[in-house]
């Protein structure tokens, strides 16, 4: 069969055939049919429908709705209420318990000042969850404390718990001085206590707090010296507090004239006194006697809160352990100056 008759039984068929062979025999080139088909196109993911906002009824707080901790969901105003004042205020409105050094006493909350706004919360806890849909929430109280009120309450109540300062004192007890000492006081150091105290009437994290103290001194820390004076011994023993310092020789009220018994005090001092004779038929005629070797009252005079009784130097040495003066109690002019330097006015005396 020639060329031109082969040519002439093949169609469009059998030339798409050869086409497809040809293309098969080639090294590399994939039948049309092995290749992967292109991936569809993924339509977008529709938005999911927003939750519907519940409908309440009017004065019922929304699901999950809290005042202080305090879950009130489904509450009327009345019943949110009664479950804060039970639950989140009933232990803050109890009394604080605070303790002095061991003392203690208790503060009303409400007298002191603590206020809490549920009136407010209780509002703002009935307008979640109505335009929006409901969520968790924990709605405040909003608490204070009048810190005026709570000073008042405290300086109050710290004279009842507060420990009154105690004065040195020196007394007398068988012819020998005996001393009180001093005592500090303790009282509430208000500053720092109201800082403190309001805190806890909010925070109530302890069951009793203690108050910072302020130590209050005494007005009379320490005593001093002391006289003691014996009018059988004829001695004159001076005091440091309770201890003996030194003791000295004097005179004392002859028989007519005696030195008083009793607890005195120095109540003037003088250096190189001026000598005025007393309102006395033994004096009368005896004029002033300035300071000088012959003045009866040495160089030194202490008088003492006995009437016209004074403890002196003497320019008559030799009475000097003896009964022999007007009631004044005589002392050398050295012992006297020695001991003038370490008594001051207001030491006591005692003369037995």
């Amino acid at each position: 069969m020639g060329p031109g008759r082969i040519a002439r039984r093949r169609g469009p068929v059998g030339w798409l055939a050869l086409a497809i062979a040809a293309a098969c025999a080639l090294p590399g080139v994939a039948a049309a049919s092995d290749a992967p088909a292109p991936p569809a196109p993924t339509a977008p993911a529709a938005p999911a429908p927003a939750p519907p906002v519940p409908q309440l009824r009017d004065g019922v707080i929304a699901p999950g709705v809290a005042i202080a901790g305090v879950d009130v969901s489904g509450d009327t105003a009345q019943a949110a209420r009664s479950a804060v004042l039970a639950g989140a205020l009933g232990p803050k409105l109890r009394r604080l318990v605070v303790d002095l050094n061991g003392r203690r006493f208790g503060i009303d909350p409400r007298t002191a000042g603590y206020t809490a706004d549920l009136d407010r919360a209780i509002q703002a806890a009935l307008t979640f969850g109505r335009s929006q849909p409901a969520r968790p929430v924990n709605v405040p109280l909003a608490e204070r404390v009048d810190r005026g009120r709570l000073r008042a309450v405290l300086a109050a109540k710290a004279k009842d718990v507060e420990l009154v300062p105690v004065d040195a004192t020196l007394s007398f007890r068988n012819a020998r001085p005996v001393v009180r000492p001093a005592r500090l006081g303790e009282t509430v150091a208000l500053d720092r206590a109201v800082d403190l105290v309001a805190g806890a009437l909010v925070t109530r994290r302890h069951p009793d707090y203690p108050l910072p103290i302020k130590r209050v001194r005494p007005a009379v820390g320490s005593v001093g010296s002391a006289l003691v004076i014996n009018r059988e011994t004829l001695r004159l023993s001076l005091y440091r507090g309770e201890r003996l310092v030194r003791t000295f020789p004097v005179a004392t009220g002859m028989a007519s004239f005696p030195t008083p018994r009793g607890q005195f005090s120095i109540i003037t001092k003088q250096l190189n006194p001026t000598w005025f004779p007393p309102s006395s038929p033994w004096a009368a005629g005896l004029g002033p006697i300035p300071p000088g070797p012959g003045n009866p009252l040495g160089t030194r005079w202490m008088g003492t809160s006995a009437p016209a009784v004074g403890i002196h130097g003497t320019n008559a040495s030799s009475s000097i352990g003896t009964h022999a003066s007007h009631g004044c109690i005589r002392m050398f002019i050295h012992d006297a100056e020695w001991l003038y330097s370490r008594v001051q006015v207001g030491t006591p005396i005692l003369i037995v």
